[in-house]
């Protein structure tokens, strides 16, 4: 069971040669790459990538762009075993955005497989609560739409989707509100019916605890309905009000009931943290703190690992 974490801002505050660098020297096996950040949400929303993304270019010119970094994950014996898409691929006022967005994505399903990241954690369309013409209905349609559009070149790779469970935020005076994949029936329903359009397993989902966490949802309930299609990780912590991509422990999310479910479902991937709040948080202050506390995260996924692991 390899120990991961996301690459987030550290590779972007600090440059990815000492950065890779540091993740090794603390201990991590792996990493989940960041990939979206070649096209961030407010580009995307405003439309100013488009045209430069690198994920709008060929496979080659994708590859020659990313080869110094690839070079630095490699030396540094890290592994590429999951990575993140861009997100979102819906907006009110885009009619365009969603089919870029898969676009883009397609692109990076092939770039994924053939650096031999398996995983690749893609958002989907959230439900639009703002958009009275639009139901649940719809919006389960839509993203039905949107990641059926990946299977032609995903049943060309060994690059598994992951969906990711993903709360709306505060809307209309209520609490945080469900969204895709945060009802575990409603999750497993469309990762199997997405399944069964391929043929085969190519969609899967990240178990984002932080999510999790916001929407008040049991972890063991939750793992036990999605079991063995879940297929990746995102491990943070936060105080069930705001997601903020904080170290385990620090915030009220019940690891042992998250750890002892994962185990029983016979969870066997990644233990991939996404604490890249916590991490940039550190940078700001200095930047000598940050091996520190890349060893805490690590050490956190040492203990997991013990209750997890089969």
């Amino acid at each position: 069971m390899k120990i991961s974490i996301q690459t987030g801002n550290v590779i972007d505050c600090i440059g990815y040669e000492k950065g890779y660098a540091l993740f090794r020297e603390a201990g991590f096996d792996a990493i989940d790459w960041n990939l979206d950040h070649s096209a961030k949400a407010p580009e995307l929303m405003s439309g100013s990538c488009r045209g430069k993304c690198v994920f709008e270019k060929p496979l080659e010119d994708i590859l020659a762009y990313y080869k110094e970094e690839l070079d630095a994950i490699h030396a540094n014996g890290l592994e590429i075993t999951q990575a993140h898409a861009p997100f979102p691929p819906y907006a009110a006022n885009d009619p365009e955005l969603t089919g870029y967005v898969a676009s883009i994505t397609r692109n990076m399903i092939e770039f994924c497989d053939k650096v031999g990241c398996g995983n690749l954690v893609v958002h989907g369309i959230n439900p639009v609560f703002d958009d009275n013409d639009i139901t649940l209905e719809d919006v389960r349609e839509m993203n039905i739409r949107f990641y059926a559009s990946l299977i032609p070149v995903l049943l060309k790779s060994n690059v598994t989707v992951c969906l990711e469970n993903l709360p709306v935020g505060r809307n209309r005076g209520m609490d945080k509100l469900e969204g895709i994949c945060c009802d575990p029936q409603d999750a497993a329903e469309l990762i199997d019916t997405l399944n069964e359009m391929a043929g085969r397993e190519v969609f899967g989902l990240c178990l984002d605890t932080g999510h999790l966490n916001l929407i008040r949802r049991d972890p063991r309930r939750y793992v036990a309905v999605l079991g063995r299609r879940i297929k990746a990780t995102h491990l943070h912590d936060n105080n069930g009000f705001t997601d903020e991509h904080i170290v385990p422990f620090a915030g009220t999310m019940n690891w042992k009931h998250l750890c002892q479910a994962l185990h029983d479902a016979g969870y066997s991937g990644d233990l991939s943290f996404e604490t890249f709040l916590q991490t940039e948080h550190v940078l700001r202050f200095d930047e000598d703190l940050l091996l520190p506390w890349l060893k805490l995260i690590h050490a956190c996924g040492e203990a997991f690992a013990k209750t997890v692991s089969p």
